[in-house]
């Protein structure tokens, strides 16, 4: 990764950690944390959507100056039945949060149900990013989540041929 965006990156990981949220490093952060060479700007997470998490998420948010990207109150996403509209309605699968002066600083958050941290946890481990514990999503259920994507993007493939590739020299050495 690019130093700013490492330095970004880091930043958004490091003060969840630090605010106690419950959460999983998804997408191209993820990616590249198990091992896959790829550029990525933004991170995608899963939290742990119960208000009181979601609540030091928003606080979190707040502590980095990101602000929703949608001109709807970050608050919206405490009441489960705006999040199930979201999806619903709007066929929205992430909440984004942006920084206005810095489009790069980006965070991604899952609202599916089928990308929710509980939905997750189970397919995730702790990593070491920063010094820190972080738990990131598993190189299996990151390519089972690209190979679900239809259709899928050139980035999409390439990171699909990558993830086996890792899996495959990872059983070779079991």
């Amino acid at each position: 990764m690019h130093t700013s965006a490492l330095n970004h990156l880091s930043e958004i990981i490091l003060t969840l950690k630090e605010s106690g949220v419950d959460f999983i490093v998804c997408g191209g952060v993820a990616l590249v944390v198990q091992g896959v060479e790829r550029l990525t700007m933004d991170i995608d997470l899963s939290v742990d959507l119960s208000r009181v998490n979601l609540k030091k998420f928003l606080g979190a948010m707040h502590k980095l100056h990101l602000k929703p990207r949608a001109p709807v109150p970050a608050e919206s996403l405490l009441d489960p039945a705006t999040r199930k509209m979201f999806v619903e309605e709007k066929h929205a699968l992430v909440f984004t949060f942006v920084d206005p002066d810095n489009p790069f600083r980006q965070v991604d958050l899952f609202i599916a149900d089928s990308l929710s941290y509980n939905e997750l946890k189970d397919d995730s481990e702790l990593i070491d990013i920063a010094n820190q514990p972080i738990r990131v999503l598993s190189r299996q259920k990151l390519l089972a989540l690209k190979q679900a994507i239809d259709p899928p993007r050139e980035k999409d493939l390439f990171d699909i041929r990558m993830l086996k590739k890792l899996l495959s020299s990872q059983e070779e050495e079991a």
